[in-house]
């Protein structure tokens, strides 16, 4: 096993040298006060875990030995990511606040260190920020108005989790679509046979629009069906809402092979994780996606950060629960200015200037759990 004593005017000039020495991975294990200011005996991770395994491989508490020296890894990775952001902010302030904008209105670590790699060099803050707003603008993906959907015609189904709006929103999409096509041009699937009056619901939309309304109980009806509606002009399918990680979310995509496009319906106000696990397991292979409940989130970065990484168009922005009139084609100029905005609110969750380093230790921290 390689141990090394470092001393050194200061704990944070100390760890600097064990980093640069011994390499990011490195472990302190011990320190303690010095005349010249403190010691740090410290050793390779590498070298570490490969004595501590050999000495120990046969006993109970090797497990326990091999954690704790993961754990003191991840304290000193967590501790040095610290102090490289205030490093960073010191050599490179500009760059350090486009990132801490683009943490600030909910957008992921992916996204904002991409973009803040790519900041053109010699720009002042305020450049900096308008760059910004124009790049997440041209960025953000939607649905141009020669593909609108209700123009266009064909069959949809909209897809999503559980609680996201897709049957009042199909609703909204159903009444647009009888002002342009007429009522006879309609037809309404209700194919959600888990929720507890889901057809009655869409029952009552239908006859206020005055279009049919068909239910399929299952796929095999589904498939019966859709020949039968071959001369409706739009066919709008309405699906059971299942949480991403549900098993049954795969059934979505065996609407593919009916000829049926789907539509991820996905509401603004989730969290970001909860965001990213909708898009994963509804969003592959989508048509379009339409962001719902708008009108309760103040923080929509989330969202546009994802529809940006994952390339999917948005199509529809839905922020209340009128039919029709709170359903609206997007505006990315909208979006962007007001998922920017979010980022400045005063709340309880906002992050102080000395909340910032041990923001950086934390996402160093699950860059090397993803990693590893």
């Amino acid at each position: 096993m390689s141990v090394q004593v470092f001393v050194a005017a200061n704990a944070r000039e100390g760890l600097a040298r064990v980093r640069r020495e011994l390499g990011d991975d490195a472990v302190v294990l011990s320190t303690r006060p010095h005349p010249q200011g403190v010691e740090l005996v410290a050793s390779a991770y590498g070298d570490l875990t490969v004595a501590a395994a050999g000495e120990v491989a046969d006993s109970a508490s090797g497990s326990r030995i091999l954690h704790e020296l993961s754990r003191l890894r991840g304290m000193l990775q967590n501790q040095l990511a610290g102090f490289a952001w205030g490093a960073g902010r010191r050599r490179d302030p500009v760059r350090v606040a486009l990132l801490q904008t683009l943490f600030a209105a909910g957008f992921g670590s992916a996204l904002a260190r991409t973009l803040a790699a790519r900041l053109p060099r010699g720009l002042d803050t305020d450049a900096a920020q308008r760059w910004l707003r124009q790049v997440l603008i041209r960025n953000l993906p939607l649905l141009g108005r020669d593909a609108d959907l209700l123009a266009r015609g064909g069959r949809y189904a909209l897809v999503g989790p559980t609680g996201s709006g897709k049957t009042t929103t199909l609703a909204k999409l159903a009444a647009r679509a009888v002002d342009v096509h007429g009522a006879g041009a309609v037809a309404l699937v209700g194919a959600d046979t888990y929720r507890i009056g889901a057809a009655a619901q869409l029952g009552v939309y239908a006859d206020l629009l005055d279009v049919s309304l068909h239910v399929a109980d299952d796929p095999a009806r589904l498939a019966q069906l859709l020949p039968e509606l071959a001369a409706k002009k739009l066919v709008l399918i309405d699906t059971a809402g299942f949480a991403p990680n549900d098993p049954r979310t795969r059934d979505v995509h065996a609407l593919d092979a009916l000829g049926v496009r789907r539509i991820v319906v996905m509401s603004a106000a989730q969290q970001g994780a909860a965001i990213e696990q909708a898009m994963a397991h509804f969003g592959q292979g989508a048509a379009a996606c339409i962001l719902t409940k708008l009108d309760e989130t103040p923080q929509p970065g989330a969202a546009l950060d994802s529809l940006i990484r994952h390339r999917l168009p948005l199509a529809y922005l839905s922020s209340g629960q009128r039919v029709p009139e709170d359903l609206h084609a997007p505006n990315a100029a909208y979006l962007i200015d007001r998922a920017l905005k979010g980022g400045q609110l005063a709340t309880p969750y906002a992050l102080d200037a000395e909340d910032w380093p041990l923001f950086a230790g934390v996402e160093a921290e699950r860059t090397e759990r993803r990693a590893g």
